[in-house]
């Protein structure tokens, strides 16, 4: 295969086709989004698109609609007061050629996940909390022989994978909709109200900010391996499981996440290890608000979901009970608080337990998100379903989990500092169970 290469070539500003009303300008933001990484994240939907005429124009067209109903994302973000200013900027569009099929390119991607990370807009970014920085990137790269991928880039500080997908989503509907001829139709803004029930605060007396000791520190580049677990693997695990510990129909995710986390364990050597989970907290409150009844309600909103080790048998099953009774207790508590204060606590609470954890030298941390289940593959914008939905390399220490095209398999985007890389790689859970 010859070498790929990504040319971009052009780039612009795309703004809102209709100015943001004058009272929308401020979009104050929540606690959830303080606590959110300061970063931009990628994520990267591949298509076949083979004689659909126009499709730049109307890509182009529906994105400026769009960002109409999701004006905040076309503004920018002032740290000085936690806002964002819906100021119709727009986002950072480019598009790019590839010189390669897209099968080629999804046979060889499989193998080397370094070849997505050119698909990724992230030349020219500046930090995420720059007023000059725009808060989503997106990039549109068109393949030999049709196909194209498409990479939206955004800020964590503004929107969770919830939103995202939610942006996504209804810019590739009103795509669908230019692609058949309909009318654009004006809709209603989506709610970026998080802030009106969990205001900013001063994180000074609510966190406290890990001091990493150096032994944890380590040296080398961080690197991401993809690891892919199918069908008959996760049936095998969740029967091993159930029949050592009479678990009750575990999940995919409940399963694949213990089996990685098994890996991570050996990997560390420390006597005990913590797995932190993003969970989503959208219907899973006791809070009674018209606002989070609002099913277009964008913006952060969820917890980080600890589950501890601290046994010497590791067994997959005695993992996965540990992970599962973390999720359920986590849910039950937050089923039954009805303060917006009180829900503050524990997001605090948890957060400055994963700190507390990344400062315990006996302590290995493993973070872990999980995308699983989100309709993703379910993102068409008039030329059908993504033949991939991945992201591309981390740059810190990781885990993602993704469905598979077909929806009984699970990606993981494994990242880690390149020496552990080398021997988790070698783990024998890793190698029996992944291709």
């Amino acid at each position: 295969m010859p070498i790929m290469e990504v040319e971009v070539v052009s780039k612009k500003m795309v703004k809102p086709s209709v100015p943001t009303p004058d009272h929308l300008r401020t979009c104050k933001l929540s606690f959830f989004d303080q606590i959110a990484p300061p970063d931009h994240v990628p994520i990267i939907y591949f298509y076949n698109a083979s004689n659909i005429s126009n499709i730049r124009e109307q890509l182009v067209k529906s994105l400026s609609h769009t960002l109409t109903m999701f004006y905040p994302l076309a503004g920018r973000f002032v740290l000085d007061g936690f806002y964002v200013d819906c100021n119709d900027q727009g986002v950072a569009y480019s598009e790019a050629q590839v010189n390669l099929p897209l099968d080629k390119f999804l046979v060889e991607s499989k193998i080397n996940i370094k070849l997505i990370n050119d698909f990724v807009p992230r030349k020219n970014f500046g930090k995420s909390h720059s007023y000059t920085t725009p808060i989503v990137g997106l990039q549109v790269s068109f393949f030999e022989c049709g196909g194209l991928a498409i990479c939206m880039h955004l800020s964590h500080i503004v929107a969770d994978g919830y939103t995202a997908a939610a942006f996504i989503k209804e810019w590739a509907t009103t795509t669908t909709g230019l692609i058949n001829g309909d009318q654009l139709l004006s809709s209603s803004a989506t709610s970026f109200d998080f802030a009106s029930l969990f205001p900013s605060r001063d994180l000074s007396v609510a966190i406290k900010p890990p001091q990493i000791p150096s032994s944890k520190k380590r040296e080398g580049k961080i690197v991401s391996k993809r690891f892919l677990f199918n069908e008959n693997a996760i049936s095998t695990l969740k029967a091993n499981v159930n029949k050592s510990d009479n678990i009750n129909r575990p999940t995919r995710v409940q399963v694949v996440t213990s089996v990685l986390w098994k890996a991570l364990i050996r990997l560390s050597k420390l006597p005990n290890s913590t797995l932190y989970l993003h969970l989503s907290l959208r219907g899973r409150t006791g809070i009674v608000s018209p606002i989070l009844n609002n099913p277009s309600l964008c913006g952060n909103f969820y917890l980080q979901v600890p589950a501890k080790f601290t046994k010497e048998e590791l067994e997959l099953h005695e993992l996965v009970r540990l992970f599962r009774g973390s999720l359920r207790t986590t849910l039950k508590k937050c089923s039954e608080i009805s303060k917006a204060d009180d829900l503050f606590m524990e997001a605090a609470n948890n957060v400055n337990e994963v700190h507390k954890d990344m400062e315990n030298e006996e302590v290995n941390v493993s973070l872990f998100t999980s995308m699983c289940r989100m309709p993703l593959y379910e993102t068409e914008f008039g030329w059908g379903k993504p033949e991939w939905v991945t992201i591309p390399e981390m740059t810190l220490e990781i885990v993602f989990l993704l469905d598979t095209k077909c929806g009984t398999g699970i990606e993981a985007m494994v990242s880690l500092n390149e020496m552990d890389m080398v021997q988790f790689e070698l783990d024998p859970s890793i190698t029996a169970f992944t291709s």
